[in-house]
């Protein structure tokens, strides 16, 4: 689909740590989160508790600093969304790091991981274009269903329970914490015991790899 998406520059305003050695570029954030679209999406609140909820967000063909996504109309934080700045979060490759796998004497254990945070502006999707929102958001998981398939009956109480968004990219905030601060021969050593594990940890192993070149 192609959304319109208005311009936004306020951002919202939670703190996040983000080392100069771990900070990587916006499109990398962008390209995070088309591998890993399921997002936590939090909403400040001027008064009271965030609201926080999980769901999957694609990015426009055209415009990938526009997010399109919906929640159900009885989740209150479709309102709130529509009404103040929000955070999209995105998590990637993350795993264990034992003391064990360097080849220097002495380390503790961590985590390394790799992380996207969209600062957005949501804008509500008309009732119109809800079915092609619907409809592609399926298709990116599921190319052989079509909303077709659905009773037109249901289909409609469907569109009508739930409510979609665009929401607009005002900043990438991307961190890729994957021991970029430590010596070459140790970086090499934990790459090589990632490759030895389970598919996460390979995957894990995949992405420091490639942050070398």
């Amino acid at each position: 689909m192609t959304a319109s998406c208005p311009s936004f520059t306020e951002e919202t305003t939670m703190n996040f740590y983000q080392p100069a050695s771990f900070r990587a570029a916006a499109n990398v954030g962008r390209k995070l989160a088309a591998d890993f679209p399921f997002a936590t999406l939090i909403t400040p609140q001027a008064q009271g508790m965030p609201w926080i909820s999980h769901l999957p967000l694609l990015a426009d063909a055209g415009q990938p600093d526009c997010l399109f996504g919906h929640l159900a109309r009885a989740n209150g934080h479709l309102a709130a969304l529509l009404q103040a700045p929000s955070i999209a979060i995105f998590h990637g490759q993350h795993g264990y790091i034992s003391p064990r796998w360097y080849a220097t004497p002495g380390m503790v254990p961590t985590w390394n991981y790799r992380v996207a945070h969209a600062h957005v502006h949501a804008t509500a999707v008309s009732a119109d274009a809800l079915p092609a929102l619907l409809q592609d958001l399926s298709r990116a998981f599921d190319d052989d269903w079509r909303t077709t398939q659905v009773p037109p009956a249901a289909l409609a109480a469907m569109h009508g329970a739930i409510g979609g968004f665009h929401l607009h990219v005002a900043q990438w905030q991307v961190k890729e914490k994957l021991s970029q601060n430590r010596l070459p021969q140790d970086r090499a050593a934990l790459v090589a015991a990632l490759d030895g594990g389970d598919a996460a940890a390979q995957q894990l192993a995949a992405s420091m790899r490639a942050l070398d070149g």
